[in-house]
Protein backbone atom coordinates (compact mmCIF):
# COMPACT_ATOMS: atom_id res chain seq x y z
CA UNK A 1 0.00 0.00 0.00
CA UNK A 2 1.27 3.60 -0.54
CA UNK A 3 2.69 5.07 2.31
CA UNK A 4 0.20 7.31 4.63
CA UNK A 5 1.50 10.64 5.15
CA UNK A 6 0.45 11.30 9.12
CA UNK A 7 2.74 14.21 10.00
CA UNK A 8 -0.47 16.43 8.93
CA UNK A 9 -2.50 15.33 12.10
CA UNK A 10 -2.65 17.57 14.85
CA UNK A 11 -5.48 16.07 16.67
CA UNK A 12 -5.38 12.26 16.41
CA UNK A 13 -3.75 10.36 18.29
CA UNK A 14 0.18 8.80 16.98
CA UNK A 15 -0.93 5.86 17.19
CA UNK A 16 -4.53 6.45 15.50
CA UNK A 17 -5.61 3.25 12.81
CA UNK A 18 -8.56 4.30 10.78
CA UNK A 19 -9.14 0.34 10.58
CA UNK A 20 -9.58 -0.37 14.49
CA UNK A 21 -13.09 0.20 15.36
CA UNK A 22 -12.10 0.64 19.05
CA UNK A 23 -10.16 3.92 18.08
CA UNK A 24 -12.99 4.99 15.77
CA UNK A 25 -15.70 4.91 18.10
CA UNK A 26 -13.45 6.76 20.70
CA UNK A 27 -13.08 9.68 18.16
CA UNK A 28 -16.89 10.06 17.26
CA UNK A 29 -17.35 10.22 20.86
CA UNK A 30 -15.30 12.72 21.54
CA UNK A 31 -17.07 14.51 18.91
CA UNK A 32 -20.06 13.81 20.31
CA UNK A 33 -19.34 14.74 23.64
CA UNK A 34 -17.15 17.50 23.49
CA UNK A 35 -19.68 19.87 21.65
CA UNK A 36 -18.17 23.62 20.48
CA UNK A 37 -18.58 25.88 23.45
CA UNK A 38 -16.51 28.85 22.20
CA UNK A 39 -14.36 30.28 18.70
CA UNK A 40 -11.29 27.74 19.75
CA UNK A 41 -13.03 24.52 20.94
CA UNK A 42 -15.22 24.87 17.41
CA UNK A 43 -11.95 25.23 15.22
CA UNK A 44 -10.50 22.21 17.25
CA UNK A 45 -13.77 20.64 16.77
CA UNK A 46 -14.00 20.63 13.22
CA UNK A 47 -10.05 19.94 12.38
CA UNK A 48 -10.56 16.60 14.61
CA UNK A 49 -13.91 15.94 12.53
CA UNK A 50 -11.65 16.63 9.15
CA UNK A 51 -9.06 14.57 10.17
CA UNK A 52 -11.33 11.48 11.02
CA UNK A 53 -13.07 11.86 7.60
CA UNK A 54 -9.50 12.08 5.55
CA UNK A 55 -8.35 8.87 8.10
CA UNK A 56 -10.94 7.08 7.34
CA UNK A 57 -11.30 7.73 3.71
CA UNK A 58 -7.67 7.48 3.08
CA UNK A 59 -7.67 3.27 4.01
CA UNK A 60 -10.96 2.56 2.52
CA UNK A 61 -9.53 4.05 -0.53
CA UNK A 62 -6.44 2.10 -0.92
CA UNK A 63 -8.28 -0.94 0.19
CA UNK A 64 -10.66 -0.47 -2.95
CA UNK A 65 -7.07 0.34 -5.08
CA UNK A 66 -6.05 -2.90 -3.73
CA UNK A 67 -8.20 -4.95 -4.57
CA UNK A 68 -8.60 -3.35 -8.06
CA UNK A 69 -4.77 -4.13 -8.23
CA UNK A 70 -5.05 -7.82 -7.29
CA UNK A 71 -8.66 -9.14 -7.04
CA UNK A 72 -7.25 -12.72 -5.89
CA UNK A 73 -6.17 -11.37 -2.92
CA UNK A 74 -8.64 -12.21 0.19
CA UNK A 75 -6.86 -10.29 2.13
CA UNK A 76 -7.79 -7.21 0.88
CA UNK A 77 -11.24 -8.78 0.22
CA UNK A 78 -11.63 -9.58 3.87
CA UNK A 79 -9.92 -5.82 4.91
CA UNK A 80 -13.04 -4.21 3.04
CA UNK A 81 -15.92 -6.00 4.70
CA UNK A 82 -14.48 -5.92 8.10
CA UNK A 83 -13.88 -1.68 7.56
CA UNK A 84 -17.79 -2.11 6.12
CA UNK A 85 -19.08 -3.56 9.28
CA UNK A 86 -17.17 -1.73 12.00
CA UNK A 87 -15.90 1.37 10.64
CA UNK A 88 -17.99 2.64 7.96
CA UNK A 89 -21.26 1.35 10.29
CA UNK A 90 -20.15 3.95 12.46
CA UNK A 91 -19.37 6.66 10.65
CA UNK A 92 -22.50 6.61 8.86
CA UNK A 93 -24.84 5.81 12.15
CA UNK A 94 -23.33 9.16 13.44
CA UNK A 95 -23.90 10.78 10.71
CA UNK A 96 -27.16 12.91 11.44
CA UNK A 97 -25.20 13.56 15.34
CA UNK A 98 -22.32 15.09 14.26
CA UNK A 99 -24.68 17.26 11.20
CA UNK A 100 -26.91 18.45 14.16
CA UNK A 101 -23.95 19.71 16.08
CA UNK A 102 -22.60 21.41 13.28
CA UNK A 103 -25.90 22.91 12.08
CA UNK A 104 -27.03 24.15 16.00
CA UNK A 105 -23.75 25.21 17.16
CA UNK A 106 -23.34 29.27 17.12
CA UNK A 107 -20.02 28.51 16.97
CA UNK A 108 -20.25 26.76 13.12
CA UNK A 109 -19.17 30.23 11.29
CA UNK A 110 -15.67 29.80 13.05
CA UNK A 111 -14.83 26.38 12.19
CA UNK A 112 -13.37 26.86 8.84
CA UNK A 113 -12.86 29.59 6.31
CA UNK A 114 -15.81 31.88 5.04
CA UNK A 115 -17.55 29.44 1.87
CA UNK A 116 -20.59 31.88 1.80
CA UNK A 117 -22.67 29.50 3.61
CA UNK A 118 -22.37 26.75 0.80
CA UNK A 119 -21.14 23.79 3.73
CA UNK A 120 -24.09 24.68 5.74
CA UNK A 121 -26.96 24.87 3.11
CA UNK A 122 -25.91 21.73 1.62
CA UNK A 123 -25.61 19.66 5.31
CA UNK A 124 -28.85 21.07 5.92
CA UNK A 125 -30.50 19.29 2.58
CA UNK A 126 -28.67 16.37 3.55
CA UNK A 127 -29.89 16.40 6.76
CA UNK A 128 -33.22 16.48 6.31
CA UNK A 129 -32.86 13.08 4.14
CA UNK A 130 -30.22 11.19 7.04
CA UNK A 131 -32.24 8.36 8.69
CA UNK A 132 -30.16 6.07 11.62
CA UNK A 133 -32.27 3.25 8.97
CA UNK A 134 -30.42 4.37 5.94
CA UNK A 135 -26.83 3.42 7.17
CA UNK A 136 -27.77 -0.47 7.19
CA UNK A 137 -29.15 -0.35 4.07
CA UNK A 138 -26.35 1.18 2.34
CA UNK A 139 -23.73 -0.76 3.76
CA UNK A 140 -26.38 -4.09 2.06
CA UNK A 141 -26.22 -1.65 -1.14
CA UNK A 142 -21.91 -1.72 -1.16
CA UNK A 143 -22.28 -5.33 -0.67
CA UNK A 144 -24.23 -5.85 -3.36
CA UNK A 145 -22.51 -3.48 -5.71
CA UNK A 146 -19.43 -5.91 -4.75
CA UNK A 147 -20.63 -9.00 -5.64
CA UNK A 148 -21.64 -7.38 -9.48
CA UNK A 149 -17.62 -5.50 -9.35
CA UNK A 150 -16.34 -9.05 -8.59
CA UNK A 151 -18.37 -10.67 -11.51
CA UNK A 152 -16.86 -8.23 -13.68
CA UNK A 153 -13.15 -8.82 -12.50
CA UNK A 154 -13.30 -12.70 -12.91
CA UNK A 155 -15.27 -13.25 -15.73
CA UNK A 156 -13.99 -15.06 -19.18
CA UNK A 157 -15.58 -14.91 -22.49
CA UNK A 158 -15.52 -17.61 -24.75
CA UNK A 159 -13.37 -15.82 -27.54
CA UNK A 160 -12.47 -17.69 -30.76
CA UNK A 161 -12.89 -20.54 -29.04
CA UNK A 162 -10.51 -19.78 -26.22
CA UNK A 163 -11.71 -18.21 -22.43
CA UNK A 164 -10.65 -14.83 -22.21
CA UNK A 165 -10.74 -12.11 -19.51
CA UNK A 166 -13.95 -10.07 -20.20
CA UNK A 167 -11.96 -6.80 -20.25
CA UNK A 168 -9.85 -8.33 -22.96
CA UNK A 169 -12.59 -8.76 -25.37
CA UNK A 170 -13.66 -5.22 -24.62
CA UNK A 171 -10.66 -3.77 -25.62
CA UNK A 172 -11.25 -5.58 -28.90
CA UNK A 173 -14.44 -4.05 -29.60
CA UNK A 174 -12.35 -0.99 -31.67
CA UNK A 175 -10.02 -3.16 -33.52
CA UNK A 176 -9.99 -1.94 -37.11
CA UNK A 177 -10.51 -5.93 -38.44
CA UNK A 178 -14.81 -6.52 -38.87
CA UNK A 179 -13.88 -10.12 -37.90
CA UNK A 180 -11.96 -9.55 -34.60
CA UNK A 181 -14.96 -6.71 -33.96
CA UNK A 182 -17.48 -9.15 -34.93
CA UNK A 183 -16.31 -12.13 -32.80
CA UNK A 184 -15.50 -9.73 -29.22
CA UNK A 185 -19.02 -7.76 -29.52
CA UNK A 186 -20.66 -10.97 -29.72
CA UNK A 187 -18.42 -12.96 -27.24
CA UNK A 188 -19.20 -10.32 -25.06
CA UNK A 189 -22.76 -10.23 -25.09
CA UNK A 190 -23.06 -13.70 -24.81
CA UNK A 191 -21.49 -13.79 -21.32
CA UNK A 192 -24.22 -11.23 -20.67
CA UNK A 193 -27.02 -12.91 -22.02
CA UNK A 194 -26.07 -16.49 -20.50
CA UNK A 195 -25.55 -14.18 -16.99
CA UNK A 196 -28.68 -12.48 -17.99
CA UNK A 197 -31.06 -14.20 -14.70
CA UNK A 198 -28.49 -13.44 -12.19
CA UNK A 199 -27.82 -9.62 -13.43
CA UNK A 200 -31.22 -9.26 -13.38
CA UNK A 201 -31.80 -10.74 -10.20
CA UNK A 202 -28.90 -8.94 -8.52
CA UNK A 203 -30.07 -4.92 -10.25
CA UNK A 204 -33.45 -5.90 -8.90
CA UNK A 205 -31.99 -6.63 -5.17
CA UNK A 206 -30.22 -3.13 -5.68
CA UNK A 207 -33.51 -1.54 -7.00
CA UNK A 208 -35.54 -2.72 -3.75
CA UNK A 209 -32.86 -1.60 -1.49
CA UNK A 210 -32.60 1.70 -3.20
CA UNK A 211 -36.37 2.34 -2.91
CA UNK A 212 -36.30 1.03 0.63
CA UNK A 213 -33.61 3.59 1.47
CA UNK A 214 -35.85 6.29 -0.34
CA UNK A 215 -38.67 5.06 1.64
CA UNK A 216 -36.65 5.14 5.34
CA UNK A 217 -35.02 9.00 4.31
CA UNK A 218 -38.36 10.38 3.94
CA UNK A 219 -36.51 11.75 0.10
CA UNK A 220 -40.02 10.83 -1.58
CA UNK A 221 -38.12 9.03 -4.13
CA UNK A 222 -34.82 7.30 -4.99
CA UNK A 223 -34.22 10.13 -7.68
CA UNK A 224 -34.24 12.77 -4.94
CA UNK A 225 -32.27 11.24 -2.57
CA UNK A 226 -29.60 10.06 -4.99
CA UNK A 227 -29.29 13.71 -6.34
CA UNK A 228 -28.29 14.98 -2.96
CA UNK A 229 -26.47 12.41 -2.15
CA UNK A 230 -24.55 13.29 -5.86
CA UNK A 231 -24.61 16.77 -4.28
CA UNK A 232 -26.56 17.63 -7.33
CA UNK A 233 -27.89 21.28 -6.24
CA UNK A 234 -27.15 22.88 -9.19
CA UNK A 235 -30.01 21.16 -11.44
CA UNK A 236 -33.05 18.89 -11.26
CA UNK A 237 -34.33 15.99 -12.86
CA UNK A 238 -36.65 18.48 -15.12
CA UNK A 239 -32.95 19.78 -16.44
CA UNK A 240 -31.66 16.67 -17.32
CA UNK A 241 -34.98 16.26 -19.20
CA UNK A 242 -34.54 19.34 -21.20
CA UNK A 243 -31.15 18.10 -22.18
CA UNK A 244 -31.88 15.26 -23.27
CA UNK A 245 -34.79 16.70 -24.71
CA UNK A 246 -31.74 18.84 -26.78
CA UNK A 247 -29.88 16.15 -27.70
CA UNK A 248 -32.70 14.14 -29.23
CA UNK A 249 -33.71 16.95 -31.35
CA UNK A 250 -30.19 18.66 -32.56
CA UNK A 251 -27.80 15.61 -31.74
CA UNK A 252 -29.53 12.89 -33.19
CA UNK A 253 -29.94 14.27 -36.49
CA UNK A 254 -26.55 15.34 -36.45
CA UNK A 255 -25.16 11.57 -35.81
CA UNK A 256 -27.89 10.29 -38.41
CA UNK A 257 -26.29 12.57 -40.88
CA UNK A 258 -23.08 11.40 -40.48
CA UNK A 259 -24.12 7.38 -41.25
CA UNK A 260 -23.83 7.25 -45.18
CA UNK A 261 -20.52 8.55 -44.51
CA UNK A 262 -19.15 5.44 -42.20
CA UNK A 263 -21.35 3.32 -44.05
CA UNK A 264 -19.56 3.81 -47.38
CA UNK A 265 -16.18 4.01 -45.42
CA UNK A 266 -17.40 0.29 -43.90
CA UNK A 267 -18.73 -0.86 -46.97
CA UNK A 268 -22.29 -1.96 -45.63
CA UNK A 269 -25.56 -1.31 -46.05
CA UNK A 270 -26.36 -1.15 -42.17
CA UNK A 271 -24.38 -0.35 -39.51
CA UNK A 272 -24.56 -3.14 -36.55
CA UNK A 273 -23.68 -2.82 -33.58
CA UNK A 274 -19.75 -3.62 -33.74
CA UNK A 275 -19.36 -1.59 -36.46
CA UNK A 276 -20.98 1.24 -34.15
CA UNK A 277 -17.42 3.28 -33.31
CA UNK A 278 -15.75 2.50 -36.56
CA UNK A 279 -14.79 4.71 -39.62
CA UNK A 280 -12.14 3.46 -41.28
CA UNK A 281 -11.40 6.48 -43.49
CA UNK A 282 -10.30 8.33 -40.24
CA UNK A 283 -8.95 5.13 -38.12
CA UNK A 284 -5.33 5.46 -37.85
CA UNK A 285 -2.92 3.34 -39.43
CA UNK A 286 -1.05 2.29 -36.34
CA UNK A 287 -2.15 1.63 -32.84
CA UNK A 288 -0.50 4.75 -30.41
CA UNK A 289 2.85 4.25 -29.81
CA UNK A 290 2.33 0.90 -31.88
CA UNK A 291 0.55 -0.30 -28.85
CA UNK A 292 3.77 -0.09 -26.83
CA UNK A 293 1.88 0.64 -23.30
CA UNK A 294 5.50 2.00 -21.64
CA UNK A 295 5.74 4.39 -24.84
CA UNK A 296 2.15 5.45 -24.65
CA UNK A 297 3.70 6.75 -21.01
CA UNK A 298 6.53 8.63 -22.27
CA UNK A 299 4.31 10.34 -24.94
CA UNK A 300 1.83 11.14 -22.49
CA UNK A 301 4.21 12.69 -20.49
CA UNK A 302 5.05 14.49 -23.72
CA UNK A 303 1.85 16.15 -24.33
CA UNK A 304 1.08 17.07 -20.67
CA UNK A 305 4.63 18.81 -20.97
CA UNK A 306 3.20 20.65 -23.99
CA UNK A 307 -0.13 21.78 -22.78
CA UNK A 308 1.81 22.91 -19.91
CA UNK A 309 5.32 21.97 -18.22
CA UNK A 310 3.69 21.56 -14.78
CA UNK A 311 1.37 19.43 -15.85
CA UNK A 312 4.07 17.20 -17.32
CA UNK A 313 6.22 17.46 -14.25
CA UNK A 314 3.96 16.31 -12.35
CA UNK A 315 2.66 13.38 -14.34
CA UNK A 316 6.47 12.59 -14.43
CA UNK A 317 6.37 12.44 -11.02
CA UNK A 318 3.49 10.19 -10.25
CA UNK A 319 5.95 7.33 -12.40
CA UNK A 320 8.87 8.11 -10.30
CA UNK A 321 6.92 7.46 -7.33
CA UNK A 322 4.88 4.75 -8.81
CA UNK A 323 1.17 5.87 -8.85
CA UNK A 324 0.69 5.13 -12.30
CA UNK A 325 -0.06 1.29 -12.88
CA UNK A 326 -1.36 0.84 -16.53
CA UNK A 327 -0.23 -2.41 -17.41
CA UNK A 328 -2.21 -5.70 -18.07
CA UNK A 329 -2.13 -8.15 -15.26
CA UNK A 330 -4.33 -11.16 -14.88
CA UNK A 331 -5.12 -10.67 -11.27
CA UNK A 332 -6.14 -7.15 -11.99
CA UNK A 333 -9.41 -5.28 -12.54
CA UNK A 334 -10.64 -4.11 -16.04
CA UNK A 335 -11.14 -0.70 -16.49
CA UNK A 336 -8.90 2.65 -15.98
CA UNK A 337 -10.17 5.29 -13.02
CA UNK A 338 -8.11 7.55 -10.68
CA UNK A 339 -8.36 8.11 -7.03
CA UNK A 340 -7.21 10.30 -4.69
CA UNK A 341 -5.89 9.52 -1.59
CA UNK A 342 -6.32 12.70 1.06
CA UNK A 343 -3.47 11.57 3.74
CA UNK A 344 -1.19 10.12 1.10
CA UNK A 345 -1.35 13.62 -0.52
CA UNK A 346 -1.96 12.21 -3.89
CA UNK A 347 -3.18 11.21 -6.64
CA UNK A 348 -3.20 7.35 -8.05
CA UNK A 349 -3.98 6.34 -11.88
CA UNK A 350 -5.12 3.01 -12.76
CA UNK A 351 -5.37 1.27 -15.58
CA UNK A 352 -5.74 -2.44 -17.25
CA UNK A 353 -4.34 -1.00 -20.92
CA UNK A 354 -4.00 -3.17 -24.22
CA UNK A 355 -2.53 -0.53 -26.44
CA UNK A 356 -5.56 0.19 -28.37
CA UNK A 357 -7.00 3.67 -29.83
CA UNK A 358 -8.54 4.31 -26.84
CA UNK A 359 -6.25 3.77 -24.11
CA UNK A 360 -4.00 6.84 -25.69
CA UNK A 361 -7.25 9.00 -24.70
CA UNK A 362 -8.36 7.51 -21.37
CA UNK A 363 -4.78 8.36 -20.06
CA UNK A 364 -5.15 11.60 -20.44
CA UNK A 365 -8.36 11.56 -18.83
CA UNK A 366 -7.55 9.78 -15.95
CA UNK A 367 -4.47 12.39 -15.69
CA UNK A 368 -7.31 15.02 -15.71
CA UNK A 369 -8.45 13.62 -12.64
CA UNK A 370 -5.17 13.32 -11.51
CA UNK A 371 -4.14 16.97 -11.82
CA UNK A 372 -8.04 17.97 -10.45
CA UNK A 373 -7.20 15.55 -7.18
CA UNK A 374 -3.75 17.64 -6.87
CA UNK A 375 -5.60 20.37 -7.22
CA UNK A 376 -8.47 19.57 -4.33
CA UNK A 377 -5.69 18.40 -1.91
CA UNK A 378 -4.49 21.89 -1.50
CA UNK A 379 -7.94 22.96 0.28
CA UNK A 380 -8.04 22.53 4.20
CA UNK A 381 -11.11 21.72 4.38
CA UNK A 382 -12.32 18.07 3.08
CA UNK A 383 -16.08 19.55 2.77
CA UNK A 384 -15.41 21.95 0.11
CA UNK A 385 -12.98 20.10 -2.19
CA UNK A 386 -14.32 17.77 -4.57
CA UNK A 387 -17.09 18.83 -6.66
CA UNK A 388 -19.77 16.67 -7.96
CA UNK A 389 -18.93 14.32 -10.53
CA UNK A 390 -19.86 16.56 -13.50
CA UNK A 391 -17.21 19.09 -13.04
CA UNK A 392 -14.71 16.39 -12.14
CA UNK A 393 -15.57 14.72 -15.94
CA UNK A 394 -14.91 18.61 -17.17
CA UNK A 395 -11.05 18.20 -15.75
CA UNK A 396 -10.59 14.84 -17.61
CA UNK A 397 -12.79 15.17 -20.81
CA UNK A 398 -11.44 18.78 -20.75
CA UNK A 399 -7.48 17.39 -20.72
CA UNK A 400 -8.69 15.52 -23.06
CA UNK A 401 -10.02 17.93 -26.02
CA UNK A 402 -6.77 20.58 -24.85
CA UNK A 403 -4.43 17.47 -26.17
CA UNK A 404 -5.22 17.57 -29.88
CA UNK A 405 -2.76 19.74 -31.07
CA UNK A 406 -0.07 17.58 -29.62
CA UNK A 407 -1.65 14.04 -30.64
CA UNK A 408 1.21 13.52 -33.18
CA UNK A 409 3.19 12.71 -29.89
CA UNK A 410 0.66 9.17 -30.34
CA UNK A 411 0.55 8.81 -33.86
CA UNK A 412 3.69 10.01 -35.43
CA UNK A 413 2.80 8.68 -39.55
CA UNK A 414 1.95 11.62 -41.44
CA UNK A 415 -2.01 11.77 -41.07
CA UNK A 416 -2.57 9.65 -38.15
CA UNK A 417 -3.06 11.90 -35.74
CA UNK A 418 -5.50 14.34 -37.75
CA UNK A 419 -7.27 10.80 -37.85
CA UNK A 420 -7.20 10.14 -34.39
CA UNK A 421 -8.94 13.88 -33.67
CA UNK A 422 -11.43 13.26 -35.83
CA UNK A 423 -12.42 9.58 -34.52
CA UNK A 424 -12.29 11.14 -31.06
CA UNK A 425 -14.62 13.74 -32.16
CA UNK A 426 -17.09 11.58 -33.55
CA UNK A 427 -16.90 9.28 -30.35
CA UNK A 428 -17.92 12.44 -28.69
CA UNK A 429 -20.70 13.62 -30.80
CA UNK A 430 -22.07 9.91 -30.33
CA UNK A 431 -21.92 9.71 -27.12
CA UNK A 432 -24.26 12.55 -26.40
CA UNK A 433 -26.88 10.30 -27.29
CA UNK A 434 -26.40 7.11 -25.80
CA UNK A 435 -26.05 9.14 -22.42
CA UNK A 436 -29.10 10.63 -22.60
CA UNK A 437 -30.12 7.00 -23.46
CA UNK A 438 -28.62 5.65 -20.14
CA UNK A 439 -30.46 8.81 -18.13
CA UNK A 440 -33.35 8.32 -19.91
CA UNK A 441 -33.81 4.79 -18.72
CA UNK A 442 -32.63 5.33 -15.45
CA UNK A 443 -35.26 7.96 -14.58
CA UNK A 444 -37.96 6.16 -15.75
CA UNK A 445 -36.94 2.75 -13.93
CA UNK A 446 -36.70 4.74 -10.28
CA UNK A 447 -39.89 6.62 -10.73
CA UNK A 448 -41.91 3.97 -11.88
CA UNK A 449 -39.85 1.43 -9.65
CA UNK A 450 -39.64 -1.09 -12.15
CA UNK A 451 -38.74 -4.41 -10.37
CA UNK A 452 -40.04 -6.33 -13.61
CA UNK A 453 -36.87 -7.40 -15.46
CA UNK A 454 -39.19 -7.63 -18.62
CA UNK A 455 -40.53 -4.12 -18.39
CA UNK A 456 -36.80 -2.74 -17.66
CA UNK A 457 -35.47 -4.51 -20.87
CA UNK A 458 -38.80 -3.59 -23.21
CA UNK A 459 -38.37 0.26 -21.93
CA UNK A 460 -34.31 -0.18 -22.89
CA UNK A 461 -35.57 -1.60 -26.16
CA UNK A 462 -37.88 1.18 -26.67
CA UNK A 463 -35.22 3.96 -26.03
CA UNK A 464 -32.54 2.51 -27.46
CA UNK A 465 -34.81 3.12 -31.23
CA UNK A 466 -35.82 6.58 -30.16
CA UNK A 467 -31.68 7.57 -29.40
CA UNK A 468 -30.16 4.98 -31.63
CA UNK A 469 -32.39 4.61 -34.89
CA UNK A 470 -29.54 4.07 -36.81
CA UNK A 471 -28.38 0.62 -35.23
CA UNK A 472 -29.37 -2.85 -37.13
CA UNK A 473 -29.68 -5.68 -34.18
CA UNK A 474 -31.97 -8.14 -36.61
CA UNK A 475 -30.76 -11.05 -36.14
CA UNK A 476 -29.29 -10.44 -32.25
CA UNK A 477 -32.45 -8.33 -31.18
CA UNK A 478 -32.12 -10.68 -27.43
CA UNK A 479 -28.94 -8.57 -27.51
CA UNK A 480 -30.27 -4.90 -27.43
CA UNK A 481 -32.72 -5.36 -24.84
CA UNK A 482 -29.77 -5.92 -22.46
CA UNK A 483 -27.82 -2.82 -23.30
CA UNK A 484 -27.77 -1.19 -19.60
CA UNK A 485 -25.69 -4.05 -18.78
CA UNK A 486 -23.07 -3.03 -20.76
CA UNK A 487 -22.18 -0.08 -18.43
CA UNK A 488 -21.22 -0.94 -14.96
CA UNK A 489 -22.75 2.15 -13.78
CA UNK A 490 -26.59 1.69 -13.48
CA UNK A 491 -25.16 -1.09 -11.05
CA UNK A 492 -22.68 0.66 -9.37
CA UNK A 493 -23.27 4.31 -9.31
CA UNK A 494 -27.37 5.16 -10.25
CA UNK A 495 -27.85 7.99 -12.06
CA UNK A 496 -23.66 8.92 -12.70
CA UNK A 497 -23.89 9.12 -16.31
CA UNK A 498 -25.47 12.54 -17.52
CA UNK A 499 -22.37 13.63 -15.53
CA UNK A 500 -19.92 12.59 -18.45
CA UNK A 501 -22.52 14.81 -20.67
CA UNK A 502 -22.26 17.54 -19.12
CA UNK A 503 -18.98 17.60 -19.09
CA UNK A 504 -18.46 17.33 -22.43
CA UNK A 505 -20.32 20.07 -23.29
CA UNK A 506 -17.35 22.39 -21.27
CA UNK A 507 -14.72 20.00 -22.97
CA UNK A 508 -15.80 20.93 -26.19
CA UNK A 509 -16.09 24.94 -25.04
CA UNK A 510 -12.49 24.75 -23.70
CA UNK A 511 -11.41 23.20 -26.97
CA UNK A 512 -12.96 26.32 -28.75
CA UNK A 513 -11.50 28.70 -26.52
CA UNK A 514 -8.21 26.93 -26.73
CA UNK A 515 -7.77 27.68 -30.44
CA UNK A 516 -8.40 31.10 -29.63
CA UNK A 517 -6.07 31.50 -27.41
CA UNK A 518 -4.65 28.79 -26.15
CA UNK A 519 -2.63 30.06 -23.14
CA UNK A 520 -5.66 31.81 -21.89
CA UNK A 521 -7.81 28.35 -22.15
CA UNK A 522 -4.83 26.84 -19.95
CA UNK A 523 -4.84 28.88 -17.33
CA UNK A 524 -8.43 29.02 -17.01
CA UNK A 525 -8.26 25.21 -16.63
CA UNK A 526 -6.04 25.46 -13.81
CA UNK A 527 -8.31 28.22 -12.35
CA UNK A 528 -11.42 25.94 -12.76
CA UNK A 529 -9.79 22.93 -11.17
CA UNK A 530 -7.95 24.61 -8.23
CA UNK A 531 -11.30 25.84 -6.81
CA UNK A 532 -12.56 21.96 -5.74
CA UNK A 533 -16.05 22.49 -4.42
CA UNK A 534 -15.80 26.19 -3.35
CA UNK A 535 -18.25 26.83 -6.20
CA UNK A 536 -21.55 26.11 -7.02
CA UNK A 537 -21.39 23.53 -10.84
CA UNK A 538 -22.54 26.82 -13.02
CA UNK A 539 -19.78 28.88 -11.40
CA UNK A 540 -17.50 26.51 -11.63
CA UNK A 541 -17.70 26.56 -15.80
CA UNK A 542 -18.52 30.20 -15.57
CA UNK A 543 -14.52 30.62 -14.01
CA UNK A 544 -13.52 28.15 -16.20
CA UNK A 545 -14.90 30.35 -18.99
CA UNK A 546 -17.29 28.12 -19.52
CA UNK A 547 -21.41 28.55 -20.62
CA UNK A 548 -23.74 26.49 -18.27
CA UNK A 549 -26.45 25.89 -20.32
CA UNK A 550 -28.66 22.87 -21.36
CA UNK A 551 -30.53 24.88 -24.58
CA UNK A 552 -31.49 23.13 -27.71
CA UNK A 553 -29.89 25.90 -29.48
CA UNK A 554 -26.57 25.54 -27.13
CA UNK A 555 -26.29 22.38 -27.64
CA UNK A 556 -26.89 21.97 -31.47
CA UNK A 557 -24.16 24.82 -31.50
CA UNK A 558 -21.62 22.72 -29.86
CA UNK A 559 -22.88 19.90 -31.76
CA UNK A 560 -22.31 21.08 -34.82
CA UNK A 561 -18.59 22.11 -34.10
CA UNK A 562 -17.64 18.81 -33.55
CA UNK A 563 -20.30 17.25 -37.02
CA UNK A 564 -17.67 20.15 -38.70
CA UNK A 565 -14.86 19.31 -37.28
CA UNK A 566 -15.34 15.63 -38.30
CA UNK A 567 -16.43 16.65 -41.91
CA UNK A 568 -13.00 18.96 -42.71
CA UNK A 569 -10.68 16.00 -40.90
CA UNK A 570 -12.59 13.07 -43.37
CA UNK A 571 -9.91 11.26 -44.84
Amino acid sequence: MIQINKKNRRHLASDFDAENAQHVANVIALLKSNTPHDFASAGYWYDLFSELSDATNEIQTQLDLQISLDTSSREHAKRIENFERDILTQLMNSRAHLMDIYLQSPWRTAMHSDDNGKIEKEVQTRRKLTSPKLAGLQIEENSLVREFKSFNANTSCNYFGRPTPLGVVIGKLNDPRPEVRKEAFLAHWRKLHSSRDWLEGLFTKLLKNRIEQANVSGAGSYTNLCFTELGRFDYTPADCKTFRNSIFDSIVPLVSNLQSKQLLSLGCNSLRPWDLNIWPRIVPSEQPCQGDLNEILNAGERIFSKIHPGFGNFFASMREEGRVDIQPRSTKAPGAFCVVLPESKTPFVFGNFAGHFRDAFTLIHEFGHALHGSAALQIKNPLVRHPGLEFCEVASMGLEFLSQPHLNEYWPRQGDAQKAWALHCFNALQFWPFMALIDEWQHVVYDEMLLDPHERSTLWKQLSNKYRPHLDWSGIEEFEELGWLSRPHPMTSPFYYIDYGIAQLGAVQLWLESKKENSEAVENYIRGLSLGAQRSLPQLFSATGLKFDFSREWVETLGRVLFDEIGNLDF
